[in-house]
C-alpha cells in the first residue's frame, strides 16, 4: 500500500510540474506571439513607408540635382551658336531641360520640409529661367543682326556675362538640390537604419520562440516518453517473457489511464491463467478420483525411467486393482463404484511421499511410481497401502457401508527396461496375486535374461 500510494504521488507531483511547466511555455509562446505580431506591423508599416514616401523624395531630389546640372551644361552651349539654327536648336534643348527641371522643382517643393530651401530653389529656378531667356535673346539678336566689329565685341561681352551668371545660378541650383538630397538622404538612412534595427529584433524574437518552442515540445516528449512510452514498452517487455512476473499479475493502484489498461490486462491474464491452469489440470487429472491421469502417468514414468538410467538409481512401481469391484458396482450401482474409487484414491495419495507420483491406470486400476525406491522399499508401502485399504470402511450417499480389498503387483527397473516393461512385469505380479487369492502383495518376477545371468 505505500509502495502505490508513493507512486501515486510520484505521478501527481510530476503532472502538476508539467502542468505548470506548460501554463509558463505557453504564456511566454503567446506573449512572444503577440510582439512578434506587433513588431511585424511596425516593420510593415515602416517598409510602406519607406516605399510611399522616402524613396519617391529620395528619387526626385536626385533628378533635381541632375536636371539642374543639364540645364547649366545646355545653357553654357548657347554662346556658341552662329547660326540661327543652331540657336533654335539648342534653345528648344535648354527649354526642354528646363521644363523638365520646373516639373522636378514643383514634386521636390511639395514634399520639402524647408520652406526657406524651397523659397531658395523656387527664386533661384526663376532667375534661371530669365537669364536664359536674354541670354537667347542675345545670341539671336548678334546672329540675325551682324554690326560693326566694337558693337560686336560687346555683344559678346553681354553673352559671356549672360552666361557666366547662368553658370553661377546653375551651380546654387545644383547646390540647393544638393542640399535637399543630402536631407532627404540623411532622413532615408536613419529610417533604413531603425527597419534594420527591428528586423534585427524580430529575429532576436523569433529565435526566442523557436527556443521556447523547442524546449516545450522536448518537455512534452519527455513526459510522453516517461508516462507513456516508457511504461507501455516495459510492459511489452514483461508481456513477452517466457513466465510472466507475478507484479504484472497484480492489480496496482489507478492513477492514470495507463494503470486502467494494466489492471484491465492483469485482469485478462489471471483468468487467462487460471483457464490454462484448469485446462492443465483437466489434460492431466482424472476427472473423478483427482489422481494422475493415464497420459500424464507414462510422461512421469518415462522421466523417471531416464532419471533412473542416467543417475543410476532406483525406480520401482506398485499396480493394485480393487477386488471384485464389477461385483460393487452391480449390488450398490455406479455411483457406489464411483465412491469407492475416489476414496481409494485418497487413501492412496494420503500414504504418498511428495516424490511419488500416484494415478489412475484405467477402470479400477492405479498405479503408483517410486523413484529412488528399491524393490524392498517399495514391499512395505505396497503391504501398508494393502493393509490400509483393507481397513476401511466406504459409506457412499444413500448406500450401506461397504468393505473392499485390493491385489497388489511390486515391480523395480532392471537395467536397460522401458517403464512399459516395467509396468507389464508389475501387471503380472497383479494377477499372481489375483490367482492367489486376492487381497495380496506379490513381488515381479526378474526379466528373464537377468535369471539366466545369475544362473550361469
Amino acid at each position: 500500500m505505500d509502495i502505490n500510494s508513493s507512486r501515486r504521488a510520484k505521478h501527481a507531483m510530476i503532472g502538476a510540474q508539467f502542468r505548470r511547466f506548460s501554463w509558463a511555455m505557453g504564456l511566454a509562446v503567446i506573449m512572444l506571439t503577440s510582439v512578434l505580431l506587433y513588431m511585424q506591423s511596425g516593420l510593415q508599416a515602416g517598409l510602406a513607408a519607406l516605399q510611399d514616401d522616402f524613396m519617391p523624395r529620395w528619387q526626385i531630389a536626385q533628378r533635381l540635382q541632375g536636371d539642374a546640372q543639364n540645364v547649366g551644361a545646355k545653357a553654357s552651349q548657347l554662346t556658341l551658336a552662329f547660326t540661327l539654327g543652331e540657336l533654335q536648336s539648342m534653345h528648344e534643348d535648354l527649354s526642354e531641360q528646363i521644363v523638365a527641371l520646373e516639373s522636378s522643382l514643383q514634386a521636390v517643393i511639395g514634399q520639402a520640409d524647408d520652406a526657406d530651401l524651397a523659397q531658395n530653389l523656387v527664386t533661384t529656378a526663376s532667375d534661371f529661367h530669365q537669364i536664359a531667356d536674354e541670354l537667347a535673346e542675345a545670341v539671336r539678336h548678334r546672329v540675325t543682326s551682324p554690326a560693326a566689329l566694337p558693337v560686336m565685341d560687346q555683344q559678346r561681352r553681354r553673352e559671356r556675362d549672360l552666361a557666366r551668371l547662368m553658370g553661377d545660378h546653375s551651380v546654387k541650383l545644383a547646390s540647393y538640390s544638393s542640399m535637399l538630397a543630402a536631407d532627404i538622404n540623411i532622413a532615408f538612412a536613419s529610417h533604413r537604419q531603425n527597419l534594420m534595427r527591428r528586423l534585427w529584433l524580430q529575429g532576436l524574437f523569433i529565435s526566442l520562440a523557436g527556443i521556447v518552442m523547442g524546449v516545450l515540445i522536448w518537455q512534452q516528449f519527455h513526459l510522453l516518453d516517461h508516462r507513456l512510452i516508457h511504461r507501455i514498452r516495459a510492459l511489452e517487455i514483461e508481456m513477452a517473457k517466457t513466465d510472466l512476473d507475478q507484479n504484472l499479475l497484480a492489480k496496482q493502484v489507478e492513477v492514470d489511464e495507463i494503470d486502467a489498461m494494466r489492471n484491465e490486462l492483469a485482469r485478462l491474464l489471471n483468468r487467462l491463467t487460471d483457464q490454462n491452469a484448469e485446462l492443465e489440470r483437466l489434460a492431466t487429472t482424472d476427472g473423478l478420483t483427482g489422481l494422475t491421469n493415464r497420459r500424464r502417468l507414462f510422461e512421469h514414468l518415462e522421466q523417471e525411467v531416464y532419471r533412473a538410467r542416467r543417475y543410476g538409481t532406483a525406480l520401482s512401481l506398485i499396480l493394485f486393482d480393487i477386488d471384485h469391484f464389477k461385483r460393487i458396482n452391480d449390488n450398490w450401482g455406479h455411483a457406489a463404484g464411483d465412491c469407492v474409487l475416489r476414496e481409494i484414491a485418497h487413501e492412496a495419495h494420503r500414504l504418498l511421499r511428495k516424490a511419488d507420483t500416484a494415478g489412475r491406470y484405467g477402470g479400477e486400476e492405479f498405479v503408483v511410481l517410486l523413484p529412488e525406491t528399491d524393490l524392498a522399499e517399495a514391499m512395505l508401502l505396497a503391504h501398508r497401502l494393502n493393509r490400509q485399504i483393507s481397513h476401511m470402511v466406504i459409506t457412499p450417499e444413500h448406500s450401506s457401508p461397504i468393505s473392499v480389498t485390493v491385489s497388489v503387483g511390486v515391480a523395480e527397473i532392471a537395467p536397460d527396461e522401458s517403464g512399459e516393461d516395467l509396468i507389464q512385469r508389475a501387471d503380472q505380479a497383479l494377477y499372481r496375486a489375483k490367482r492367489e487369492g486376492r487381497n495380496r502383495v506379490e513381488a515381479a518376477a526378474i526379466p528373464a535374461d537377468l535369471d539366466r545371468q545369475k544362473t550361469e
